[in-house]
Formats: structure tokens, sequence, C-alpha cells
């Protein structure tokens, strides 16, 4: 078996910089719902790039609760990355994930790490 098999089996990928940006419970959060709309997207099923998910499927997936769900998505929301629409009777939970300010937060995030590293170089001597 290749390590991309197991790795894509029931992994949910996140990112250090959005850990140390945001949080783990919101970067698991957010690492989560890429793994559905990457589902979604395979499939074809995005609707206007949104997807849907439960709080339940969520909370049984990473063990965050509906609060930790909702303080998390206020987080990402607030940050741009993503969009919450509730459809339907009863309502549905929809989300869409903004890749572009996504990326401008990693790319700042990458930035500051540099310039971290170039204000440090001096006391290393690298």
């Amino acid at each position: 078996m290749e390590n991309k098999n197991i790795i894509g089996t029931n992994f949910i990928i996140t990112n250090r910089d959005l850990i140390n940006e945001f949080g783990v419970n919101t970067a698991l959060m957010l690492g989560e719902l890429y793994g559905r709309r990457n589902y979604f997207r395979e499939r074809n099923e995005l609707k206007y790039g949104y997807f849907f998910a439960t709080k339940n499927s969520i909370e049984k997936s990473t063990k965050l609760s509906p609060y930790k769900q909702r303080t998390a998505s206020e987080i990402l929301i607030k940050a741009g990355i993503l969009e919450i629409k509730y459809i339907d009777i009863p309502p549905k939970t929809y989300y869409k994930i903004n890749d572009e300010n996504l990326l401008k937060v990693l790319k700042n995030s990458v930035v500051h790490e540099m310039n971290n590293k170039e204000n440090m170089s001096w006391i290393t001597g690298c």
C-alpha cells in the first residue's frame, strides 16, 4: 500500500501555520471542512461552491462539540475564510471555503515567519 493511500483514508489534514494563527480547534475544523469540500467537489455535488455538513457528523469526525464548532466557524468567518448559509426547512448548514482568503492568511503567516527568521539570524549567526 502506498503512503498516499494511507493518508487519504481517514486523516484530517491541517496546517501548522493555521494552528498558530487560529488555534487547534479552528484549524481542525477547517481541515475537516476542506476534506468534505473535496469529497463533494470530486463528485460534482457542490452547489455554487457550497457543501452540506451536519454538526453531528462533524462532531463524530473531529470530537469538536457544537459549541467548539460554532466558535471555530465564527473565527473563520471573521477571517473571511468561511461562509455559512442555512438552507431548507428545517435549516441545513451549508459551508463555503474562500480559498483566496485562506491563501492570504497562509502567505501572511509564511512572510511573518520568514521575517522572524531574518530578524533572529543575527542571534544564531546564520
